[in-house]
Protein backbone atom coordinates (compact mmCIF):
# COMPACT_ATOMS: atom_id res chain seq x y z
CA UNK A 1 0.00 0.00 0.00
CA UNK A 2 1.32 3.48 -0.90
CA UNK A 3 0.15 7.11 -0.98
CA UNK A 4 -0.36 7.94 -4.39
CA UNK A 5 -1.15 11.75 -4.26
CA UNK A 6 -0.50 14.46 -1.08
CA UNK A 7 -1.71 17.96 -1.36
CA UNK A 8 0.29 20.46 0.81
CA UNK A 9 -1.19 23.61 2.63
CA UNK A 10 0.97 26.60 1.67
CA UNK A 11 0.87 30.11 2.62
CA UNK A 12 2.77 33.55 3.65
CA UNK A 13 4.17 32.16 7.29
CA UNK A 14 7.56 31.30 8.43
CA UNK A 15 6.08 27.63 8.76
CA UNK A 16 5.35 26.77 5.23
CA UNK A 17 8.85 26.24 4.04
CA UNK A 18 8.69 23.53 6.81
CA UNK A 19 5.82 21.87 5.40
CA UNK A 20 7.25 21.95 1.86
CA UNK A 21 10.23 20.19 2.60
CA UNK A 22 8.13 17.51 4.54
CA UNK A 23 5.88 16.88 1.72
CA UNK A 24 8.45 16.83 -1.00
CA UNK A 25 10.79 14.41 1.36
CA UNK A 26 7.52 12.41 1.47
CA UNK A 27 6.46 12.37 -1.78
CA UNK A 28 9.75 11.28 -3.47
CA UNK A 29 9.75 8.54 -0.95
CA UNK A 30 6.34 7.24 -1.49
CA UNK A 31 7.04 7.85 -5.34
CA UNK A 32 3.45 9.96 -5.18
CA UNK A 33 2.19 13.05 -7.05
CA UNK A 34 2.47 16.29 -4.72
CA UNK A 35 -0.12 19.24 -4.94
CA UNK A 36 0.41 22.31 -3.32
CA UNK A 37 -2.53 24.67 -2.38
CA UNK A 38 -2.17 28.68 -2.06
CA UNK A 39 -5.02 29.39 1.01
CA UNK A 40 -4.93 32.07 3.06
CA UNK A 41 -7.53 34.01 5.14
CA UNK A 42 -10.22 35.76 2.87
CA UNK A 43 -8.85 39.14 1.83
CA UNK A 44 -10.76 39.32 -1.82
CA UNK A 45 -12.00 43.22 -2.82
CA UNK A 46 -15.73 42.79 -3.29
CA UNK A 47 -17.30 44.91 -5.77
CA UNK A 48 -19.04 47.35 -3.05
CA UNK A 49 -15.31 47.30 -1.21
CA UNK A 50 -13.50 48.35 -4.63
CA UNK A 51 -15.89 51.02 -5.37
CA UNK A 52 -15.46 52.34 -1.98
CA UNK A 53 -11.67 52.58 -2.16
CA UNK A 54 -8.96 54.65 -4.18
CA UNK A 55 -7.93 53.02 -7.42
CA UNK A 56 -4.62 53.10 -6.53
CA UNK A 57 -5.40 51.89 -3.42
CA UNK A 58 -7.09 49.08 -4.80
CA UNK A 59 -4.69 48.18 -7.24
CA UNK A 60 -1.85 47.98 -4.73
CA UNK A 61 -3.82 45.80 -2.83
CA UNK A 62 -4.14 43.59 -6.26
CA UNK A 63 -0.63 43.77 -6.94
CA UNK A 64 0.40 43.14 -3.33
CA UNK A 65 -1.45 39.50 -3.07
CA UNK A 66 -0.46 38.38 -6.60
CA UNK A 67 3.04 39.25 -5.35
CA UNK A 68 2.76 36.91 -2.53
CA UNK A 69 0.96 33.82 -4.49
CA UNK A 70 3.63 33.84 -7.07
CA UNK A 71 6.32 34.17 -4.52
CA UNK A 72 4.60 31.19 -2.90
CA UNK A 73 4.46 29.64 -6.03
CA UNK A 74 8.30 29.65 -6.80
CA UNK A 75 9.01 28.40 -3.22
CA UNK A 76 6.43 25.22 -3.90
CA UNK A 77 8.58 24.52 -7.57
CA UNK A 78 12.02 25.42 -6.07
CA UNK A 79 11.40 22.40 -3.08
CA UNK A 80 9.95 20.10 -5.66
CA UNK A 81 12.40 20.54 -7.94
CA UNK A 82 15.23 19.98 -4.92
CA UNK A 83 13.32 16.21 -4.47
CA UNK A 84 13.26 15.50 -8.36
CA UNK A 85 9.71 15.21 -8.31
CA UNK A 86 8.00 15.16 -12.00
CA UNK A 87 4.66 14.92 -11.13
CA UNK A 88 3.73 18.09 -9.44
CA UNK A 89 0.29 19.91 -9.12
CA UNK A 90 -0.40 23.81 -8.09
CA UNK A 91 -3.39 26.07 -7.27
CA UNK A 92 -4.17 29.26 -5.80
CA UNK A 93 -8.44 28.57 -5.64
CA UNK A 94 -10.71 31.37 -5.26
CA UNK A 95 -13.18 31.87 -2.61
CA UNK A 96 -13.42 30.14 0.73
CA UNK A 97 -10.13 28.33 1.51
CA UNK A 98 -11.55 26.51 4.02
CA UNK A 99 -14.12 25.26 1.36
CA UNK A 100 -11.17 24.66 -1.04
CA UNK A 101 -8.50 22.71 1.69
CA UNK A 102 -11.27 20.53 2.39
CA UNK A 103 -11.93 19.84 -1.31
CA UNK A 104 -8.41 19.17 -2.15
CA UNK A 105 -7.52 17.33 0.54
CA UNK A 106 -10.64 14.89 -0.37
CA UNK A 107 -8.96 13.78 -3.84
CA UNK A 108 -5.60 13.32 -2.17
CA UNK A 109 -4.41 10.19 -0.46
CA UNK A 110 -3.52 12.39 2.74
CA UNK A 111 -3.05 16.13 3.40
CA UNK A 112 0.08 17.76 5.07
CA UNK A 113 -0.92 20.86 7.36
CA UNK A 114 0.82 23.07 9.53
CA UNK A 115 0.41 22.96 13.35
CA UNK A 116 -1.59 26.15 14.36
CA UNK A 117 0.46 28.84 16.50
CA UNK A 118 -1.43 31.21 18.82
CA UNK A 119 1.02 34.17 18.61
CA UNK A 120 0.61 34.16 14.71
CA UNK A 121 -1.95 36.59 13.37
CA UNK A 122 -4.07 34.32 11.79
CA UNK A 123 -4.65 31.66 14.42
CA UNK A 124 -7.91 31.65 14.72
CA UNK A 125 -8.00 30.77 10.25
CA UNK A 126 -5.29 28.13 11.16
CA UNK A 127 -7.42 26.41 13.62
CA UNK A 128 -10.52 26.47 11.78
CA UNK A 129 -8.55 25.13 9.34
CA UNK A 130 -7.07 22.33 10.77
CA UNK A 131 -10.12 21.15 12.43
CA UNK A 132 -12.06 21.25 9.27
CA UNK A 133 -10.02 19.43 7.16
CA UNK A 134 -9.40 17.21 9.77
CA UNK A 135 -13.43 16.75 10.95
CA UNK A 136 -14.65 16.70 7.00
CA UNK A 137 -12.50 15.53 4.46
CA UNK A 138 -12.81 12.27 5.11
CA UNK A 139 -8.59 11.31 4.74
CA UNK A 140 -6.07 11.41 7.29
CA UNK A 141 -3.76 14.74 7.90
CA UNK A 142 -0.27 15.06 8.77
CA UNK A 143 0.13 17.98 10.80
CA UNK A 144 3.78 18.99 10.96
CA UNK A 145 4.83 21.39 14.35
CA UNK A 146 5.14 24.55 14.15
CA UNK A 147 8.74 24.17 15.68
CA UNK A 148 11.88 21.78 15.30
CA UNK A 149 13.60 19.90 12.52
CA UNK A 150 12.47 16.60 11.09
CA UNK A 151 15.38 14.78 9.46
CA UNK A 152 13.76 11.59 9.47
CA UNK A 153 9.25 10.95 9.21
CA UNK A 154 8.10 7.35 10.01
CA UNK A 155 11.43 5.35 10.92
CA UNK A 156 9.96 5.05 14.71
CA UNK A 157 6.13 5.42 14.97
CA UNK A 158 3.74 5.77 18.05
CA UNK A 159 0.61 4.58 17.33
CA UNK A 160 -1.89 6.18 20.13
CA UNK A 161 -3.96 3.01 20.24
CA UNK A 162 -7.28 3.40 21.79
CA UNK A 163 -10.66 0.63 20.58
CA UNK A 164 -12.62 3.09 18.73
CA UNK A 165 -13.47 3.94 14.78
CA UNK A 166 -11.23 6.87 14.84
CA UNK A 167 -7.73 4.53 15.98
CA UNK A 168 -8.71 1.95 13.64
CA UNK A 169 -9.32 4.80 10.18
CA UNK A 170 -6.01 5.69 11.49
CA UNK A 171 -4.19 3.00 11.65
CA UNK A 172 -5.06 1.98 8.37
CA UNK A 173 -4.96 5.42 7.04
CA UNK A 174 -1.10 4.72 8.29
CA UNK A 175 -0.08 2.05 6.78
CA UNK A 176 2.42 3.13 4.30
CA UNK A 177 4.44 4.61 7.04
CA UNK A 178 3.92 1.77 9.47
CA UNK A 179 4.95 -1.04 6.57
CA UNK A 180 8.29 0.79 5.97
CA UNK A 181 8.95 1.77 9.61
CA UNK A 182 12.25 0.62 11.47
CA UNK A 183 9.91 0.18 14.86
CA UNK A 184 6.34 0.33 15.68
CA UNK A 185 5.36 0.87 19.31
CA UNK A 186 1.73 0.84 20.22
CA UNK A 187 0.57 2.69 23.55
CA UNK A 188 -2.57 1.90 24.61
CA UNK A 189 -3.28 4.12 28.14
CA UNK A 190 -6.17 3.44 30.68
CA UNK A 191 -7.40 5.71 33.52
CA UNK A 192 -6.22 3.91 37.20
CA UNK A 193 -7.79 0.48 37.75
CA UNK A 194 -9.67 0.94 34.25
CA UNK A 195 -7.74 -2.05 32.16
CA UNK A 196 -10.36 -5.09 32.33
CA UNK A 197 -10.37 -8.15 29.61
CA UNK A 198 -12.07 -5.66 27.02
CA UNK A 199 -8.86 -3.80 27.12
CA UNK A 200 -6.32 -6.72 27.12
CA UNK A 201 -8.50 -7.97 23.90
CA UNK A 202 -8.01 -4.57 22.33
CA UNK A 203 -4.99 -4.13 22.65
CA UNK A 204 -4.20 -8.29 21.29
CA UNK A 205 -6.87 -7.16 18.22
CA UNK A 206 -4.34 -4.25 17.08
CA UNK A 207 -0.93 -6.25 17.33
CA UNK A 208 -3.16 -9.28 15.49
CA UNK A 209 -4.22 -6.63 12.79
CA UNK A 210 -0.70 -5.39 12.34
CA UNK A 211 1.16 -8.02 12.18
CA UNK A 212 -1.10 -9.26 9.00
CA UNK A 213 0.34 -6.46 7.43
CA UNK A 214 4.04 -7.67 8.40
CA UNK A 215 4.50 -4.67 11.21
CA UNK A 216 5.60 -6.13 14.04
CA UNK A 217 4.98 -3.90 16.60
CA UNK A 218 5.63 -3.53 20.11
CA UNK A 219 2.13 -2.90 22.23
CA UNK A 220 2.33 -1.57 25.44
CA UNK A 221 -0.21 -0.94 28.68
CA UNK A 222 -0.13 2.61 30.10
CA UNK A 223 -1.64 3.96 33.37
CA UNK A 224 -2.62 7.45 33.03
CA UNK A 225 -2.36 8.20 37.28
CA UNK A 226 -0.99 11.79 37.66
CA UNK A 227 -0.59 13.03 34.26
CA UNK A 228 -3.74 13.07 31.60
CA UNK A 229 -3.92 11.10 28.73
CA UNK A 230 -2.27 13.60 26.17
CA UNK A 231 1.14 14.74 28.25
CA UNK A 232 1.54 10.93 28.95
CA UNK A 233 1.40 10.14 25.10
CA UNK A 234 4.12 13.49 24.09
CA UNK A 235 6.21 12.04 27.39
CA UNK A 236 6.38 8.02 25.96
CA UNK A 237 6.99 9.96 22.74
CA UNK A 238 10.17 11.05 23.83
CA UNK A 239 11.41 8.04 25.28
CA UNK A 240 11.12 6.01 22.25
CA UNK A 241 12.95 9.01 20.55
CA UNK A 242 10.03 8.53 17.90
CA UNK A 243 9.63 10.75 14.90
CA UNK A 244 5.67 10.49 14.08
CA UNK A 245 2.58 9.81 15.89
CA UNK A 246 -0.24 7.92 14.36
CA UNK A 247 -3.46 8.48 16.16
CA UNK A 248 -7.55 9.24 16.02
CA UNK A 249 -9.07 12.38 15.79
CA UNK A 250 -11.96 12.99 18.58
CA UNK A 251 -14.70 15.68 18.46
CA UNK A 252 -17.17 16.70 20.76
CA UNK A 253 -20.64 17.76 19.38
CA UNK A 254 -21.36 20.96 20.26
CA UNK A 255 -24.85 22.70 18.73
CA UNK A 256 -24.15 22.96 15.36
CA UNK A 257 -20.76 22.60 15.63
CA UNK A 258 -17.69 20.13 16.74
CA UNK A 259 -15.17 20.69 19.49
CA UNK A 260 -11.85 18.83 19.59
CA UNK A 261 -11.61 15.99 22.09
CA UNK A 262 -9.02 16.52 24.83
CA UNK A 263 -6.49 14.51 23.83
CA UNK A 264 -6.87 15.87 20.50
CA UNK A 265 -6.52 19.08 21.71
CA UNK A 266 -3.54 19.16 23.69
CA UNK A 267 -1.69 17.18 20.60
CA UNK A 268 -2.27 20.27 18.37
CA UNK A 269 -1.32 22.79 20.68
CA UNK A 270 1.69 20.45 22.45
CA UNK A 271 3.48 18.28 19.58
CA UNK A 272 6.90 17.49 19.23
CA UNK A 273 7.36 15.32 16.41
CA UNK A 274 4.24 15.47 13.23
CA UNK A 275 1.24 13.47 13.84
CA UNK A 276 -0.84 11.84 11.50
CA UNK A 277 -4.78 12.00 12.47
CA UNK A 278 -7.78 10.50 11.14
CA UNK A 279 -11.38 11.10 11.73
Amino acid sequence: MDYRSLVVHIDDSDQSDQRLDVAARLARRFDAELAGTYLVPTRELTPFTSAMLPDSLVQHRLHESGDAQARAEVRFRTAAEREGLLAVDWSAPAGSPIDAAILHARYSDIAILGQPQPAEAHAAFANDLVRSVLMTSGRPVLIVPHSGEFASIGESVVIAWKEARESARAVADALPFLERARKVVVVSISAPHGQGVRETLSDAGIAAFLARHGIAADVRHEVAEDIDAGNLLLSRTADLEADLIVMGAYSRPRLSEFVLGGVTRVMLQAMTVPVLMSH
